[in-house]
């Protein structure tokens, strides 16, 4: 029967259609999603792989052909079903045995239904894009390992040379030690052999002496009055002789030498000491990731009182990052900026300024840069030791939001609207004025590449994405459609932004993309102005000046 507004069409079997033949089909696989000819379901049935799979004949099939590719990825549990539903409350795909067993209570979706256009969604372009950031950590890592590995070599070459040198050191002491000591068995030695070498050139002057008179003797043997003389006179003289004997007898002696070694030595020796000692520490990764926002959770904190004793309200507009446990605030309502220790919850130094500061921004490690609407200037200060006013650009009045990066500044002007960059010297290099684009521009903050700024525009209820040669890239509205205020761009290049009427969320602008993403945050009324520290994972936040905790900064911890 035919149908009203329905008109009978030919389908094709499409694995027929696949391998170029044009065949009809007499049914339809509902687990592989295809239409399928009478040859195509007899090996339907026959594969192991295929022969559990529901099958509609043609009275019962669908009468229009599928105009989606159909999937064929197989079940990562069920390995040989083909991934068909979709469950939006776990976000996760599966067959149709996944659903019945895991599933029962959700909501599930046929990927058929789901999948349309999806290939132009920001979903995928958040997946890619965290892929991306993926691939840049990854080759952060490599490059780290091998800069390590390079290091490592050099540590221990450095370490050999050292204990070469000390080797060096310890010969050089002990040859020295050593010839010192030698020395001194040298000099005992030859006063010893000296000395006996006179005793004995003495015995050979005795001992000829000696010979002598037995001679004298014998000649005189046969002489009895010669030899009774010369036996008296030889007599008389070999008293003399046995007082030299005697005495020879007395100096013929040498000094005795015992080496023993250093009591120092010995006991470094005895002990089994070492050369010397290497002492150990752990180098860790010295790049920072560039984790994606999505990929983390604001946990927070705590929120800091910053107002003083004998103070009004303070109306946070601006936050800057100067230390790892300091922050400086600029105070609206308190024509005022001020540090603080968010540490230890203190504010350890004020200064009082002449006009209302607007947007703020770290320069380096001991200074700031701050907007002065009413004064149409750029005001820098000292941040070290307490806070003291350095110099200041003129530029003209309506500047609100500033930041700077790699000796650029971006700086917006509310009236008439412009955003300009500027050198450090305040010359503008590029600037944006077309009023048909910017109406109340608030906040600006440079791309993490340098190559671009975002600018929020309140008015307009509008975040854009200019070059910093002016040219608009992007342009992202919230879907309340409500006003952006302070915004900061995080390691991975996406843009966090703040919408006052919103409580308990951001914004995120991810590159590639001018859809604006929810990241949720807790405790924070109406955010205002914000702040990422990249080393830390500590994000700060204030609330507008119509909230109650418009004294308060709000510290987050992303992990």
């Amino acid at each position: 029967m035919e149908v009203s507004g329905r008109k009978e069409t030919s389908i094709s079997c499409q694995p027929c259609q696949r391998d170029g033949d044009t065949v009809q089909a007499d049914g339809y696989c509902e687990n592989c999603n295809e239409f399928i000819c009478s040859s195509c379901i007899k090996a339907h049935r026959k594969l192991a792989t295929t022969k559990n799979h529901v099958i509609k004949l043609k009275d019962e099939m669908p009468t229009y052909q599928t105009k989606s590719d159909p999937c064929t990825e197989l079940c990562d549990v069920h390995v040989n079903e083909i991934v068909k539903f979709y469950c939006q409350e776990h976000d996760s795909v599966g067959c149709g045995d996944c659903m019945v067993l895991q599933h029962t209570s959700c909501k599930v979706q046929l990927v058929s239904d789901v999948s349309s256009n999806y290939d132009n969604s920001i979903d995928l372009v958040c997946i890619k894009h965290r892929i991306d950031n993926l691939g840049e950590n990854l080759a952060s890592c490599k490059e780290e390992i091998k800069c390590s590995l390079k290091t490592a070599d050099e540590i221990k070459a450095e370490v050999v040379k050292e204990i070469k040198l000390f080797r060096k050191e310890m010969d050089d002491y002990l040859d020295k030690m050593e010839a010192e000591v030698l020395q001194k068995v040298d000099e005992v030695n030859d006063r010893d052999v000296s000395s006996q070498k006179k005793l004995q050139d003495q015995c050979e002057v005795l001992s000829n002496e000696i010979k002598e008179f037995q001679r004298k003797l014998n000649q005189c043997k046969y002489k009895v009055n010669n030899l009774f003389v010369t036996s008296k006179r030889v007599q008389r003289k070999l008293k003399n002789c046995q007082k030299i004997i005697e005495n020879i007898s007395a100096k013929s002696q040498i000094n005795s030498l015992e080496f023993r070694a250093s009591e120092d030595f010995d006991t470094l020796r005895k002990h089994n000491a070492s050369l010397g000692s290497l002492t150990t520490q752990v180098e860790t990764f010295s790049g920072q990731f560039k984790k994606c926002i999505h990929d983390v959770k604001a946990r927070f904190v705590k929120k800091i009182n910053v107002q003083v004793k004998n103070e009004g309200n303070c109306d946070i507009t601006g936050i800057a990052i100067i230390s790892d446990s300091d922050i400086l605030l600029a105070e609206n309502a308190n024509k005022s900026l001020k540090v603080v220790n968010y540490k230890d919850d203190k504010v350890t130094s004020t200064l009082k300024l002449s006009d209302f500061p607007a947007g703020i921004t770290t320069i380096n490690s001991a200074s700031v840069a701050t907007c002065l609407p009413n004064k149409g200037k750029l005001l820098f200060v000292n941040t070290q030791n307490g806070l003291t006013e350095r110099h200041s650009l003129n530029v003209r009045k309506g500047c609100g939001g500033i930041h700077y990066r790699n000796n650029i500044m971006a700086v917006s002007f509310m009236e008439p609207p412009a955003v300009q960059v500027l050198d450090m010297e305040g010359h503008i290099l590029h600037q944006v004025r077309d009023s048909s684009i910017l109406k109340t521009p608030t906040y600006v903050y440079l791309s993490i590449d340098n190559e671009s700024m975002f600018v929020s525009d309140s008015i307009n209820r509008v975040v854009y994405k200019f070059t910093l040669q002016g040219e608009l890239i992007s342009q992202s509205k919230s879907g309340n459609n409500n006003k952006p205020a302070g915004l900061t761009v995080t390691n991975c290049g996406c843009a966090v932004v703040c919408y006052p009427a919103n409580s308990d969320s951001l914004g995120v602008i991810v590159p590639g993309t001018k859809e604006i993403l929810h990241f949720s945050v807790q405790h924070v009324l109406n955010p205002f102005s914000i702040n990422i520290s990249k080393e830390q994972n500590t994000m700060f936040i204030s609330d507008f000046k119509n909230s109650i905790d418009r004294n308060f900064i709000k510290i987050f911890e992303l992990k």
